[in-house]
């Protein structure tokens, strides 16, 4: 069983936004995977760089669709992604800088941030972009 599984519940229905959550869950298992293993510095670095990078793209992506759809929750999402942005940053430099080790709180905080953006901040931008791909009464019978 992996650290962090995905399961139907984390989707919030909006196929690419799902595909980038899928790639996070498998970085954080991976990062998991490296520190229980006893990993080189190397190797976490190499691995915290690659789930940093991947969450700046996904992060545009999501910060992308919310301001071309208008979506009304765009400020207060982009500040969630802001603060994880920072605390993932500033745990780099300082892993990077050998001052603190990847630890179980690390990965723990990771997929406990993951889930809980997913399903309390992600889920009602999905329903959202759904609710803008549903046609509406008035449009035009083919």
């Amino acid at each position: 069983m992996a650290f962090l599984d995905w399961s139907d519940s984390l989707s919030v229905h909006y196929r690419l936004i799902d595909a980038d959550h899928k790639k996070l869950v498998e970085l954080i298992n991976g990062l998991h995977a490296l520190g229980e293993s006893g990993a080189t510095h190397s190797a976490i670095e190499s691995s915290v760089k690659q789930l940093t990078d991947f969450l700046k793209a996904h992060f545009m992506h999501e910060e992308t669709l919310m301001r071309k759809t208008a979506y009304p929750k765009v400020i207060p999402h982009k500040i969630e992604h802001d603060r994880l942005m920072k605390q993932l940053e500033d745990f780099g430099e300082r892993f990077n800088a050998e001052q603190v080790g990847l630890s179980q709180d690390t990965v723990m905080f990771l997929r406990t941030w993951l889930c809980d953006h997913i399903l309390e901040v992600d889920t009602p931008l999905g329903q959202w972009l759904a609710k803008l791909e549903q046609p509406t009464d008035n449009a035009p019978k083919t």
